[in-house]
């Protein structure tokens, strides 16, 4: 399999949490001195509110940019065992938007959504909850958030899919939602898209059925416009690690199924 990625766009996102961590630790530090004058308490309030948030989601930034192995290296290690009509693309530049993993296989384009959240984590069509208590959640702010993998991945989907009308390329495009870390349950109930543990992709991925039309010319032209400024290196082969699945009725698909069908 090919990988391709774009590490300066990574190197960007290093750079950006840093200073979003060290403008949100400033302002924080600054309303302590604010505060000592009676007359802005408000303003200090509304200061040391600013500067939680912004100081967080410059954490989380950090967190998902810095940490080794990244959600992007993570899936390089579980997808290593697909062949050479495979290409992995890592934060894709689709027309000024990126799209973060997109697996190009025999039947099209693949875009992954990944995760790295541990927990127990429910799916019911379009609505995501990841349970935990309330101390758990409040330790767990500055790390990965789990937001709504389906919404994400609609739009990476039409992201793509533009992109690829524009360059006049008719390919079919699907996604699929991949949880990384190796503590996570799943509960899943009918669906947007497929929702499996990354040790569970490959399989998968091996049943999905080809297009027949998508010829060679077009696959390697696709991943050509995909790759623009990016690096490709070989991939590092390691043993996948089994993860704890947890599921309700029948939502997760059979191996058979495409990801463009919806579970029921």
């Amino acid at each position: 399999m090919r990988i391709i990625r774009h590490s300066s766009y990574i190197k960007q996102r290093k750079r950006r949490a840093r200073y979003l961590a060290l403008i949100g630790f400033a302002v924080l530090t600054s309303t302590l001195f604010i505060a000592l004058n009676p007359a802005l308490i408000l303003p200090s309030y509304i200061a040391m509110l600013g500067g939680f948030v912004t100081f967080n989601i410059g954490m989380q930034q950090i967190g998902r940019w810095s940490r080794n192995p990244r959600n992007d290296q993570l899936l390089d290690r579980h997808l290593d065992k697909l062949g050479e009509r495979y290409a992995l693309v890592h934060y894709a530049d689709a027309g000024g938007k990126r799209v973060e993993h997109v697996l190009i296989y025999p039947g099209g384009a693949l875009v992954l959504t990944a995760k790295e959240i541990d927990g127990k984590i429910s799916v019911n069509k379009n609505r995501w909850r990841r349970k935990s208590s309330g101390l758990r959640r409040l330790f767990s702010f500055s790390g990965p958030q789990l937001g709504n993998p389906g919404q994400e991945t609609d739009v990476a989907v039409a992201n793509l899919e533009s992109f690829l009308e524009e360059a006049q390329l008719e390919i079919d495009v699907n996604g699929l939602i991949v949880f990384l870390h190796p503590l996570a349950e799943l509960e899943v109930e009918e669906p947007e898209y497929p929702v499996l543990h990354s040790d569970e992709v490959v399989s998968f991925v091996h049943h999905l059925e080809p297009d027949e039309s998508f010829s060679r010319e077009e696959r390697e032209r696709l991943i050509g416009l995909l790759s623009q400024g990016a690096d490709e290196q070989a991939p590092t082969t390691t043993g996948s690690r089994r993860r704890p699945v947890k599921r309700r009725g029948g939502a997760v698909r059979s191996a058979a199924a495409t990801p463009s069908e919806k579970a029921s």
